[in-house]
């Protein structure tokens, strides 16, 4: 019997809305500075309104050296997996230190408290739709706070794949995001408010399925120590991670178990039709990567692939692409040769051979 896996299509409601206050919310139990005088708090008032961004941070790797200097460097280490644990040092270190700490700040009626994720504006838009996907994402850390209107947020953040130097890959989930310890010292001021960042267990086959329009993370980067990504699980023969928006197929069989991606077994289908076409004809196959090409908006299949004119439909009994399309009657991947005829054949693991049934 075979076993499917992928994130559930669904649709969540609502939609952060944007509110430009943002008030400190005080810790009823806080390591908190000494009380400013009059004159103090209006000096750093001063100080604060003619700094663009007042606020700067440095990291370094946590130290046996540096842990002795608890005075200056402090150590970051609830972010995300162990490895990502960071010593950091905000400057200028004695104006931020003078600032009362706070477990939660409000932008207009929302209440966020320290751990939970946000979004950050990108640009000055004032729009009352905010646009989640181009927003910023970010997990906070720590809130710190002279007033109302002065109100700062340590955040670390978590990346869109095509803005990290290794770029988008094809694995990657449209909702995809990559925690990091990278940390910034932020206004409060360029928050739209909380969203929802769930962590996906790729290793987990029973995790739990998202929304469609779930951010989900997996995998980290050592921004700040080693510039390294925490390893993703490979499946399938072309050995890569699964795009959680993509079906895969788990193989029945008992002493198999495999994982394959839908789109390598109808590739590796229609490469097969193409080069017993081409041994037939005496000529010499090409070695050229059969393409996944598009699939009819009204076609069950999981997926499609062409390879000199030929093409493969995968089909699976009671599934389809999507949820507004009709279900396949029975498993099969179906050929289409270059003379329009058609040819079915099992769905088979590309590991053991055995039928997918």
């Amino acid at each position: 019997m075979v076993r499917t896996k992928q994130t559930a299509r669904r649709k969540s409601n609502g939609t952060p809305k944007a509110a430009p206050k943002n008030e400190p919310e005080p810790m009823k139990s806080p390591a908190q500075p000494t009380e400013l005088s009059d004159a103090d708090r209006a000096r750093i008032k001063s100080w604060l309104d003619k700094q663009e961004k007042p606020f700067g941070l440095a990291t370094a790797p946590v130290s046996k050296k540096r842990k002795r200097n608890s005075g200056v460097w402090q150590t970051q280490t609830d972010l995300f997996e162990d490895r990502l644990s960071v010593q950091y040092e905000v400057r200028p270190r004695d104006k931020w230190e003078c600032l009362r700490r706070y477990k939660k700040f409000t932008v207009g009626s929302e209440s966020i408290a320290v751990g939970q994720f946000i979004l950050v504006k990108h640009d000055d838009s004032e729009d009352a739709k905010i646009d989640v996907a181009s927003q910023w994402k970010a997990k906070v850390l720590e809130v710190r706070a002279l007033d109302s209107e002065h109100v700062y947020i340590r955040v670390a953040w978590l990346n869109r794949p095509e803005d990290l130097p290794s770029g988008r890959k094809a694995y990657h989930g449209k909702n995809e995001l990559i925690p990091t310890n990278q940390m910034d010292v932020i206004d409060a001021m360029a928050v739209n408010g909380s969203v929802e960042i769930s962590y996906w267990d790729e290793k987990d086959d029973d995790s739990h399925l998202m929304t469609e329009d779930q951010y989900f993370w997996r995998q980290t980067l050592d921004y700040a120590n080693t510039k390294t990504y925490s390893e993703l699980r490979s499946i399938c023969i072309d050995e890569t991670p699964q795009n959680p928006d993509e079906m895969i197929l788990q193989c029945g069989s008992a002493d198999c178990k495999k994982w394959q991606h839908v789109k390598c077994i109808a590739e590796t289908a229609v490469q097969s039709a193409a080069d017993a076409a081409s041994k037939s004809k005496k000529t010499t196959p090409k070695k050229a990567r059969p393409k996944n090409i598009s699939i009819a908006a009204a076609s069950p299949a999981l997926a499609k692939a062409e390879k000199n004119s030929f093409t493969a439909e995968l089909f699976i009994k009671g599934l389809s692409a999507g949820a507004d399309q009709k279900q396949a009657e029975k498993s099969e991947i179906v050929i289409v040769n270059p003379d329009g005829e058609q040819s079915s054949r099992d769905v088979s693991c590309l590991f053991c051979g055995k039928e997918v049934e």
